[in-house]
């Protein structure tokens, strides 16, 4: 699971999105992603983590909802997202990571990066994250002391489910993808929101390692 780009693969990869991006009719994204296109204005609204960003077509500009660009990986998703989302609604079942396209020997990775951060960061803040789940999510039919459902992008949730330590099992978070997430992003892609997802995640609660 490559997380790490260097800047100018980032660069590459960015440009490479606004060309296909500019290819395409906006109505069209629009429709199939679940945002919002406004013609006077040329610019998409795309729901983000629950904050509003700007996409300017046809130049594939991402701007934060204070106006400043966004960040290179927020940028590279969001446009990934506008060009290749399929339209399907959620259909609310759930697959780990492992069973998309082509994630099976990355798993570990994925663990290192997501599940173990956010096992260890949560651990003895079970009521801070019920709390945030009702504040950014809506509550998941899954076992768990917690379950959440965060839909982080129009029509792409991330199931989050937690159960805290206790005298017989360590605690363990678990991140999973709605079984059309696929038609949205590429493998790669939703492996990098899930990571964005869990260190949004705490810090929200003021869990971040230092």
């Amino acid at each position: 699971m490559a997380m790490e780009h260097s800047p100018e693969d980032l660069r590459e990869a960015t440009e490479k999105a606004r060309r296909e991006f500019r290819l395409l009719d906006p109505s069209w994204m629009a429709s199939r992603s679940g945002t919002t296109y406004s013609y006077p204005r040329r610019a998409f609204k795309v729901p983000f983590f629950g904050e509003e960003y700007e996409v300017t077509y046809p130049e594939g500009t991402v701007r934060k909802p204070d106006g400043r660009p966004a960040g290179a990986r927020e940028a590279l998703i969001i446009l990934h997202y506008l060009v290749h989302a399929g339209g399907e609604e959620p259909r609310l079942q759930w697959i780990a990571y492992r069973d998309l396209p082509g994630a099976r020997y990355h798993e570990p990775a994925f663990a290192a990066e997501v599940e173990t951060p956010l096992s260890r960061g949560l651990e003895g803040r079970l009521e801070e994250l019920r709390d945030w789940a009702l504040r950014k999510a809506r509550r998941a039919e899954v076992p768990g002391d917690v379950a959440a459902v965060w839909e982080v992008l129009p029509r792409l949730p991330l199931l989050v489910i937690f159960n805290d330590r206790d005298e017989e099992f360590p605690a363990s978070a678990r991140v999973l993808f709605d079984v059309t997430a696929p038609g949205y992003l590429p493998t790669e892609d939703l492996s990098v929101l899930a990571e964005m997802a869990a260190w949004r995640l705490l810090e929200d609660l003021g869990a971040l390692e230092a």
